[in-house]
Protein backbone atom coordinates (compact mmCIF):
# COMPACT_ATOMS: atom_id res chain seq x y z
CA UNK A 1 0.00 0.00 0.00
CA UNK A 2 0.99 3.79 -0.56
CA UNK A 3 -0.42 5.90 1.19
CA UNK A 4 -0.10 9.68 0.95
CA UNK A 5 -1.03 12.66 3.10
CA UNK A 6 -1.24 16.16 1.85
CA UNK A 7 0.70 18.53 4.80
CA UNK A 8 0.93 21.92 2.03
CA UNK A 9 -0.76 22.62 -0.80
CA UNK A 10 -2.09 25.80 -2.36
CA UNK A 11 -5.89 24.95 -1.53
CA UNK A 12 -7.45 25.64 1.85
CA UNK A 13 -9.40 22.38 2.74
CA UNK A 14 -12.05 22.54 6.35
CA UNK A 15 -9.13 23.34 9.57
CA UNK A 16 -6.40 22.70 7.00
CA UNK A 17 -5.04 26.09 5.47
CA UNK A 18 -3.04 25.97 2.14
CA UNK A 19 -0.35 27.99 1.11
CA UNK A 20 1.30 28.37 -2.19
CA UNK A 21 3.40 25.20 -1.89
CA UNK A 22 3.70 21.84 -1.56
CA UNK A 23 4.68 19.03 1.16
CA UNK A 24 3.22 15.44 0.71
CA UNK A 25 3.77 12.84 3.41
CA UNK A 26 4.08 9.34 2.00
CA UNK A 27 4.75 6.26 3.17
CA UNK A 28 5.82 3.29 0.74
CA UNK A 29 5.44 0.01 1.53
CA UNK A 30 6.00 0.20 5.28
CA UNK A 31 8.67 2.83 4.53
CA UNK A 32 8.20 6.63 5.05
CA UNK A 33 9.54 9.60 3.44
CA UNK A 34 8.64 13.34 3.33
CA UNK A 35 8.51 14.76 -0.05
CA UNK A 36 9.04 18.78 0.12
CA UNK A 37 8.61 20.96 2.88
CA UNK A 38 6.08 23.75 1.44
CA UNK A 39 6.43 27.50 1.51
CA UNK A 40 6.67 28.00 5.52
CA UNK A 41 6.25 25.62 8.67
CA UNK A 42 2.54 25.31 7.65
CA UNK A 43 3.00 21.33 6.87
CA UNK A 44 4.07 20.89 10.40
CA UNK A 45 1.03 22.67 11.57
CA UNK A 46 -1.43 20.51 9.28
CA UNK A 47 0.76 17.40 10.26
CA UNK A 48 -0.23 17.70 13.62
CA UNK A 49 -3.70 18.62 13.32
CA UNK A 50 -3.64 15.20 11.88
CA UNK A 51 -1.84 13.64 14.15
CA UNK A 52 0.99 12.98 13.09
CA UNK A 53 4.72 13.14 14.61
CA UNK A 54 7.15 14.53 11.78
CA UNK A 55 9.88 14.43 13.97
CA UNK A 56 10.08 10.66 13.84
CA UNK A 57 10.46 10.48 10.19
CA UNK A 58 14.16 10.63 8.98
CA UNK A 59 14.08 11.20 5.54
CA UNK A 60 13.22 13.95 3.23
CA UNK A 61 13.50 14.18 -0.25
CA UNK A 62 13.44 18.07 -2.26
CA UNK A 63 12.62 18.25 -5.69
CA UNK A 64 14.29 21.33 -6.67
CA UNK A 65 15.61 24.57 -4.66
CA UNK A 66 12.39 26.64 -4.80
CA UNK A 67 11.40 28.45 -1.68
CA UNK A 68 7.85 26.66 -1.80
CA UNK A 69 9.09 23.54 -1.61
CA UNK A 70 12.34 24.45 0.70
CA UNK A 71 11.25 27.19 3.13
CA UNK A 72 9.83 24.79 5.37
CA UNK A 73 13.32 23.19 5.94
CA UNK A 74 14.57 25.65 8.44
CA UNK A 75 11.82 24.25 11.02
CA UNK A 76 12.84 20.36 10.24
CA UNK A 77 14.24 18.75 13.75
CA UNK A 78 17.89 18.07 13.03
CA UNK A 79 19.53 14.57 11.97
CA UNK A 80 17.19 14.24 9.03
CA UNK A 81 18.58 12.49 5.76
CA UNK A 82 17.81 15.25 3.32
CA UNK A 83 18.07 14.05 -0.85
CA UNK A 84 18.50 16.74 -3.33
CA UNK A 85 19.89 17.79 -6.72
CA UNK A 86 23.35 20.00 -5.99
CA UNK A 87 21.68 22.84 -8.04
CA UNK A 88 19.21 23.24 -5.82
CA UNK A 89 21.40 25.58 -3.49
CA UNK A 90 21.38 28.25 -6.66
CA UNK A 91 20.10 31.78 -5.98
CA UNK A 92 17.06 32.65 -7.41
CA UNK A 93 14.69 35.22 -8.31
CA UNK A 94 11.28 35.42 -9.50
CA UNK A 95 10.79 37.51 -12.86
CA UNK A 96 7.71 38.79 -12.12
CA UNK A 97 7.92 39.71 -8.27
CA UNK A 98 11.39 40.37 -8.58
CA UNK A 99 11.98 38.94 -5.08
CA UNK A 100 14.54 36.21 -3.69
CA UNK A 101 12.80 32.82 -4.53
CA UNK A 102 15.98 29.96 -3.36
CA UNK A 103 16.60 27.65 -0.86
CA UNK A 104 16.66 29.35 2.28
CA UNK A 105 19.39 28.15 4.15
CA UNK A 106 23.13 27.82 2.79
CA UNK A 107 24.74 25.05 2.06
CA UNK A 108 27.22 25.31 4.90
CA UNK A 109 23.95 25.58 7.72
CA UNK A 110 22.27 22.90 6.06
CA UNK A 111 25.09 20.46 6.26
CA UNK A 112 25.96 21.13 9.52
CA UNK A 113 22.02 20.14 10.90
CA UNK A 114 21.40 17.18 8.55
CA UNK A 115 23.21 14.73 6.86
CA UNK A 116 22.88 15.45 3.61
CA UNK A 117 22.74 13.91 0.10
CA UNK A 118 23.71 15.74 -3.18
CA UNK A 119 22.84 14.10 -6.53
CA UNK A 120 22.48 14.32 -10.28
CA UNK A 121 22.28 10.56 -10.40
CA UNK A 122 19.00 8.41 -9.41
CA UNK A 123 19.07 7.04 -6.41
CA UNK A 124 17.23 4.44 -4.38
CA UNK A 125 16.62 5.24 -0.85
CA UNK A 126 13.70 2.89 0.00
CA UNK A 127 12.98 -0.53 -1.98
CA UNK A 128 11.44 0.12 -5.05
CA UNK A 129 11.59 3.87 -4.20
CA UNK A 130 13.81 6.25 -6.27
CA UNK A 131 14.75 9.69 -6.50
CA UNK A 132 15.27 10.11 -10.18
CA UNK A 133 17.72 13.03 -10.38
CA UNK A 134 18.90 15.10 -12.89
CA UNK A 135 15.98 14.63 -15.32
CA UNK A 136 17.22 15.21 -19.15
CA UNK A 137 14.75 16.66 -22.03
CA UNK A 138 14.24 14.15 -24.37
CA UNK A 139 10.67 14.99 -24.85
CA UNK A 140 9.77 17.28 -28.28
CA UNK A 141 7.09 19.38 -26.84
CA UNK A 142 8.81 19.53 -23.23
CA UNK A 143 11.95 21.02 -24.75
CA UNK A 144 11.77 24.30 -23.57
CA UNK A 145 10.88 23.45 -20.01
CA UNK A 146 8.80 25.82 -17.78
CA UNK A 147 11.25 28.49 -16.09
CA UNK A 148 9.72 30.90 -13.95
CA UNK A 149 13.19 32.21 -12.35
CA UNK A 150 16.57 33.72 -13.24
CA UNK A 151 19.83 32.85 -11.15
CA UNK A 152 20.90 36.83 -10.22
CA UNK A 153 19.24 39.78 -8.49
CA UNK A 154 19.52 41.79 -12.01
CA UNK A 155 17.61 39.13 -13.75
CA UNK A 156 20.25 38.69 -16.49
CA UNK A 157 19.95 34.50 -16.87
CA UNK A 158 17.40 32.58 -17.37
CA UNK A 159 17.26 29.34 -14.86
CA UNK A 160 17.00 26.04 -16.31
CA UNK A 161 16.09 24.25 -13.17
CA UNK A 162 18.41 21.42 -13.91
CA UNK A 163 17.87 20.46 -9.98
CA UNK A 164 14.11 20.06 -11.11
CA UNK A 165 13.72 15.95 -10.44
CA UNK A 166 11.20 13.58 -8.78
CA UNK A 167 10.32 10.31 -6.76
CA UNK A 168 8.98 6.88 -8.56
CA UNK A 169 8.00 3.89 -6.93
CA UNK A 170 7.30 0.60 -8.57
CA UNK A 171 4.81 -1.67 -7.92
CA UNK A 172 3.57 -4.53 -9.39
CA UNK A 173 0.34 -2.00 -11.40
CA UNK A 174 3.31 -0.14 -12.68
CA UNK A 175 5.31 3.20 -11.02
CA UNK A 176 3.82 5.69 -8.92
CA UNK A 177 5.71 8.98 -10.51
CA UNK A 178 5.53 12.38 -7.90
CA UNK A 179 6.78 15.39 -8.64
CA UNK A 180 6.93 19.20 -7.34
CA UNK A 181 6.56 21.20 -10.01
CA UNK A 182 7.33 19.75 -13.04
CA UNK A 183 10.34 22.44 -14.63
CA UNK A 184 11.60 20.01 -16.49
CA UNK A 185 7.97 18.85 -17.94
CA UNK A 186 5.97 16.10 -16.59
CA UNK A 187 6.28 14.05 -19.94
CA UNK A 188 10.24 14.20 -19.41
CA UNK A 189 10.29 13.33 -15.59
CA UNK A 190 8.04 10.11 -16.36
CA UNK A 191 10.41 9.01 -19.19
CA UNK A 192 13.10 9.38 -17.26
CA UNK A 193 11.74 7.46 -14.50
CA UNK A 194 10.91 4.71 -16.52
CA UNK A 195 14.30 4.35 -17.60
CA UNK A 196 15.64 4.96 -14.26
CA UNK A 197 13.89 1.98 -12.93
CA UNK A 198 13.77 -0.69 -15.92
CA UNK A 199 9.77 -0.47 -15.62
CA UNK A 200 7.72 1.05 -18.52
CA UNK A 201 4.48 0.64 -17.20
CA UNK A 202 3.02 3.63 -15.57
CA UNK A 203 0.08 3.73 -13.02
CA UNK A 204 -0.29 7.11 -11.67
CA UNK A 205 1.50 10.68 -11.39
CA UNK A 206 1.00 13.14 -8.23
CA UNK A 207 1.96 16.68 -8.35
CA UNK A 208 2.35 20.23 -10.08
CA UNK A 209 3.27 20.15 -13.65
CA UNK A 210 3.67 23.74 -14.16
CA UNK A 211 0.49 24.20 -15.84
CA UNK A 212 -1.26 27.32 -15.09
CA UNK A 213 -2.77 29.25 -18.39
CA UNK A 214 -5.16 27.24 -20.33
CA UNK A 215 -5.41 29.64 -23.05
CA UNK A 216 -1.34 30.31 -23.47
CA UNK A 217 -0.49 26.52 -22.76
CA UNK A 218 -3.10 24.91 -24.83
CA UNK A 219 -0.59 23.33 -27.01
CA UNK A 220 1.78 21.58 -24.13
CA UNK A 221 -1.37 20.78 -22.18
CA UNK A 222 -3.12 18.81 -25.49
CA UNK A 223 -0.01 16.63 -25.66
CA UNK A 224 0.32 16.46 -22.69
CA UNK A 225 -3.13 14.58 -22.40
CA UNK A 226 -2.09 12.62 -25.14
CA UNK A 227 0.83 11.34 -23.82
CA UNK A 228 -1.20 10.76 -20.44
CA UNK A 229 -3.49 8.64 -22.91
CA UNK A 230 -0.52 6.89 -24.97
CA UNK A 231 0.76 5.07 -21.43
CA UNK A 232 -2.69 4.23 -20.36
CA UNK A 233 -2.23 6.15 -16.47
CA UNK A 234 -4.92 5.19 -13.92
CA UNK A 235 -5.06 8.20 -11.49
CA UNK A 236 -3.73 11.56 -11.65
CA UNK A 237 -3.32 13.74 -8.18
CA UNK A 238 -3.16 17.38 -9.33
CA UNK A 239 -2.49 20.18 -7.48
CA UNK A 240 -0.10 23.36 -6.58
CA UNK A 241 1.18 24.97 -10.29
CA UNK A 242 -1.64 23.01 -11.44
CA UNK A 243 -4.34 25.36 -11.50
CA UNK A 244 -8.42 24.63 -11.00
CA UNK A 245 -8.68 25.27 -14.73
CA UNK A 246 -6.37 22.87 -15.91
CA UNK A 247 -7.87 20.73 -13.97
CA UNK A 248 -11.02 20.94 -15.15
CA UNK A 249 -9.61 20.30 -18.56
CA UNK A 250 -8.19 17.26 -17.66
CA UNK A 251 -11.34 16.20 -16.10
CA UNK A 252 -13.16 16.50 -19.52
CA UNK A 253 -10.15 15.21 -21.66
CA UNK A 254 -9.80 12.05 -19.80
CA UNK A 255 -12.64 10.75 -18.94
CA UNK A 256 -11.30 7.16 -18.17
CA UNK A 257 -8.42 8.67 -15.61
CA UNK A 258 -9.07 8.86 -12.41
CA UNK A 259 -8.45 12.57 -11.05
CA UNK A 260 -8.31 14.14 -8.00
CA UNK A 261 -7.94 17.06 -7.24
CA UNK A 262 -4.84 18.01 -3.53
CA UNK A 263 -5.40 20.21 -1.12
CA UNK A 264 -4.29 20.63 2.34
CA UNK A 265 -4.98 17.64 4.84
CA UNK A 266 -6.58 15.56 2.47
CA UNK A 267 -5.35 11.65 2.53
CA UNK A 268 -5.90 9.15 -0.17
CA UNK A 269 -4.54 5.11 -0.08
CA UNK A 270 -3.34 3.40 -3.03
CA UNK A 271 -4.01 -0.56 -2.55
CA UNK A 272 -1.08 -1.58 -4.20
CA UNK A 273 1.51 -4.18 -3.81
CA UNK A 274 5.25 -3.34 -4.36
CA UNK A 275 7.75 -4.70 -6.76
CA UNK A 276 11.18 -4.79 -5.74
CA UNK A 277 12.93 -7.89 -7.49
CA UNK A 278 15.44 -7.34 -10.43
CA UNK A 279 16.13 -3.45 -9.31
CA UNK A 280 18.89 -2.12 -11.16
CA UNK A 281 21.95 -1.03 -9.82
Amino acid sequence: MISLKILSENRDNCEFKGEGGLSVLVESFGKTFLLDTGYSDLFLKNAKLLGIDLSKVQTVVLTHGHSDHTNGVPYLDNGKTIIMHPQAFKDRWSIRKKEYVGFPMSEEELKSRHNVIETRLPVVFFDGCYFLGEIPMTVEFEQKGNFSTTLDEGLTQTDLTEDDSGVAIKTSEGLFVMTGCGHRGVCNTVEHAKKVTGQDKVFGVLGGFHLRNLEKQKDIIDRTIEYFKSQDIKVLYLGHCVTDEVIEYFEQKLPNVKIVRLASGKQFELELDPLFENQPS
